[in-house]
């Protein structure tokens, strides 16, 4: 979407005004203010499941590590 004034593209439809010419958005520009509970929900969300995966990665390292007695197993040539 662009902006109504400078037509040049929104960044985001968050904020009131447009964030290279400074005008005032219309509303029927913005976002509802379900629209943002919306988003920001699911990005919370987002964070929550990559937080998830990175923890469950550093588990499954330390376990190879500790298995394998803490040394990087290099193949033999």
């Amino acid at each position: 979407m662009n902006c109504p004034s400078c037509n040049r593209l929104l960044y985001s439809r968050q904020h009131k005004t447009c964030g290279f010419c400074g005008s005032e958005l219309p509303p029927e520009v913005l976002l509802s203010d379900d629209e943002v509970a919306a988003i920001k929900t699911e990005q919370a969300a987002i964070a929550i499941r990559r937080a998830k995966a990175k923890a469950k990665e550093e588990e499954e390292k330390r376990k190879q590590a500790a298995s394998d007695g803490g040394f990087d197993i290099l193949p033999m040539f």
